[in-house]
């Protein structure tokens, strides 16, 4: 039979408490601890908040509202698909492996047990819930709005409440808006959780035009354009990519090769695979930081060599000719998708060129493709 969620988070906890002692640190969302009896002492149900969050969109829902002590079985976050916080932050359940941190994840753990033993001590910042159900958490009576890392290093360390405001449930809108102006003012928070954001924005305004989009996140449509392309990876790169904390612009070289099918999906994951090798904290390379000894440079010669060996394994080498007419086939086919959505706005005269130019192109092509001849 299916353990409960209450049994899986006891022996969650229970194995999370056997891992090797690791020195106190703060976490960077929490403030140095002061002496708990700051928070024995007090009677959270009757606190208003006094501190602000520092953001102005947070500051505006939470202000005025009672701090409450609320179990943290009763707290869950959104789960469901399309729906959960975009950043990679797995499930408590999910973060150890037979006592043990998993090996995708030791990093996120290491950094959620800093922040625990810090909740222990004090909670500095409440979370932010909304009344609401979970069906992964069925003892849930709110689902949390802000503080989705704060609740999940408390269910690893033990902590049994949390200092919480409740709001009223906000508009799929606002929730995504409210939880990318708190992710965004993290130094962790990267290029592939703000493309998640982004796709989620889009669908909360009932696939409203990217302009909208842009207008909710103050981006630009380039800086939009750029994030948006890393949704070419797969689900299972994605969490490489967002894990590795890459920037887009790190990453570029490995998504146009995507994009573009110069290299298939298997070498993607062989190629993302080495980088995370290489950001091992084992590996003989490898810097302080996660990402450190993964920049622009190694992924662009780890791209170069693998579609090296793909078009050496694939076909005969092509002539340079024949390459350079594919070069150009290539930016032509993307700089037509990019075109495409300014249609609409071109003149009676202006369509009627582009038709002309398009139909004069498709017959040379007709031409082109005979003199080819036949597979």
């Amino acid at each position: 039979m299916t353990s409960k969620p209450s049994d899986r988070m006891r022996e969650m906890r229970e194995r999370a408490a056997a891992l090797k002692k690791r020195p106190p640190a703060h976490s960077p969302s929490e403030a140095a601890p002061a002496p708990s009896s700051a928070v024995a002492d007090s009677s959270p149900a009757d606190l208003l908040l006094e501190s602000h969050f520092g953001i102005a969109a947070l500051d505006a829902v939470a202000v005025g509202r009672g701090v409450q002590r609320i179990p943290i079985g009763h707290l869950a976050p959104e789960t469901r698909p399309g729906l959960r916080q975009p950043r990679l932050l797995p499930r408590p359940e999910d973060l150890l492996v037979d006592g043990q941190p998993a090996p995708l994840y030791a990093d996120i753990v290491a950094a959620l047990l800093d922040l625990g033993r810090s909740l222990q001590r004090r909670q500095i910042q409440p979370v932010v819930a909304y009344p609401g159900v979970s069906d992964a958490y069925p003892a849930a009576r709110y689902l949390i709005l802000v503080g989705h890392r704060r609740w999940t290093a408390a269910q690893l360390v033990g902590v049994g409440e949390l200092d919480t405001i409740v709001i009223d449930p906000p508009s799929p809108a606002d929730r995504v808006l409210l939880q990318y102006a708190e992710n965004e003012d993290r130094a962790d928070f990267t290029d592939m959780e703000r493309a998640w954001a982004l796709d989620q924005m889009k669908r909360a305004l009932d696939d409203a035009p990217w302009e909208a989009v842009e207008e909710r996140f103050q981006m630009s449509r380039t800086r939009r354009q750029e994030l948006l392309r890393l949704l070419a990876f797969s689900d299972e790169q994605q969490t490489y990519v967002a894990r590795l904390r890459l920037r887009e612009t790190q990453v570029r070289p490995l998504h146009q090769a995507l994009r573009d099918a110069a290299l298939p999906a298997a070498q993607v994951d062989a190629i993302l695979a080495r980088m995370a090798a290489l950001a091992s904290p084992m590996a003989p390379d490898a810097g302080p930081s996660p990402q450190s000894a993964v920049d622009g440079p190694t992924i662009a010669r780890l791209v170069a060599k693998a579609k090296r060996e793909h078009a050496l394994g694939a076909a005969p080498e092509t002539a340079q000719w024949a390459q350079s007419l594919l070069d150009q086939f290539g930016r032509m086919r993307r700089s037509l998708k990019s075109a495409r959505r300014r249609f609409p706005l071109a003149s009676g005269a202006e369509a009627a060129q582009l038709r002309s130019a398009i139909h004069e192109l498709s017959l040379l092509l007709d031409e082109v493709q005979g003199d080819l001849g036949e597979d």
